[in-house]
C-alpha cells in the first residue's frame, strides 16, 4: 500500500507557539505604556500574523496602535524569544512518533518566516524528523495560495493525490484544496470560532492529533 505523506501548518496544529508570541507582544506595549493582552485571548489571531496580532492589541488598548511602527519591534523581539514556552501541541509528540513507525513522511508547511522557524524546529528537536520544511519566505505568494504546498510536493516529489495537510485556518484549507491535496482541519488549534470550521469544507475534522491516525490508515 502507498504510504502518504502528512504535511503539518506549524503555529496551533504543530505547535503551540502563543505564549511566546504573546510574551514578545507585551514586552513591546509595556515599553511603548499600553495594555499588555491575555496569552489565553491572543493566540486566536496569531494565524493572521504579526498584523493581526497588533490589530487585537489595538481592540485591547480600545485605540488604533500604528501597526508599522511597533510590527519591528515585535518581530525583533520575538525573534529572540521565539523558543520559550513553546511546546509541541498535545497529543502530537505520539502522533509523530506513530506516524514513523508506520513509514510515514511528514513535513511542515507554514506562512511563518525561516529565521523563527528555523529555531523553533531545532528546540523542539524534530530537524532531522522532518522530511520537507517550506516558510513563508520561500515562495511568492503565502497560504491560501497553493504556492508553498505545490513546492512541499516538489521537494516530497510526490502526487498532490499522496498528500495530507492539516491546518487549524480556513486559508490553509484553501490552499490545500488549490494544490489538490486531502486537507484535514485540525478543530484544536488556534480557531476562535470553532463554529465556522464545518464551513470551511476540508475533507476531514479532527478534534486532537490521534484522530488523524483514522484518516491516513
Amino acid at each position: 500500500m502507498l504510504k502518504k505523506s502528512v504535511l503539518f501548518d506549524l503555529d496551533g496544529t504543530l505547535a503551540d507557539t502563543s505564549v511566546d508570541m504573546c510574551n514578545a507582544l507585551n514586552v513591546i506595549l509595556k515599553k511603548r505604556d499600553l495594555k499588555i493582552v491575555e496569552c489565553k485571548d491572543l493566540k486566536y489571531h496569531i494565524s493572521r500574523g504579526a498584523v493581526g496580532i497588533i490589530k487585537y492589541a489595538s481592540e485591547v488598548n480600545g485605540r488604533s496602535i500604528d501597526s508599522s511602527m511597533i510590527r519591528s519591534d515585535f518581530l525583533e523581539e520575538y525573534s529572540k524569544n521565539c523558543f520559550v514556552e513553546t511546546r509541541l501541541v498535545q497529543g502530537m509528540s505520539d502522533l509523530l512518533k506513530s506516524l514513523e513507525r508506520k513509514g510515514y513522511r511528514w513535513g511542515i508547511v507554514t506562512n511563518k518566516h525561516s529565521k523563527y522557524v528555523d529555531k523553533i524546529v531545532k528546540g523542539l528537536n524534530i530537524t532531522e524528523r522532518l522530511s520537507c520544511l517550506v516558510t513563508g519566505n520561500m515562495v511568492n505568494e503565502p497560504k491560501p495560495a497553493p504556492d508553498s504546498l505545490i513546492h512541499a510536493m516538489c521537494l516530497l516529489e510526490e502526487e498532490p493525490k499522496n498528500i495530507i495537510y492539516v491546518g487549524d485556518d480556513e486559508r490553509d484549507i484553501i490552499a490545500g484544496k488549490a494544490a489538490g491535496v486531502q486537507t484535514v482541519a485540525a478543530d484544536f488549534g488556534f480557531i476562535l470560532d470553532r463554529s465556522e470550521v464545518n464551513s470551511w469544507n476540508a475533507d476531514n475534522i479532527i478534534l486532537q492529533p490521534a484522530e488523524l491516525e483514522a484518516i491516513i490508515d
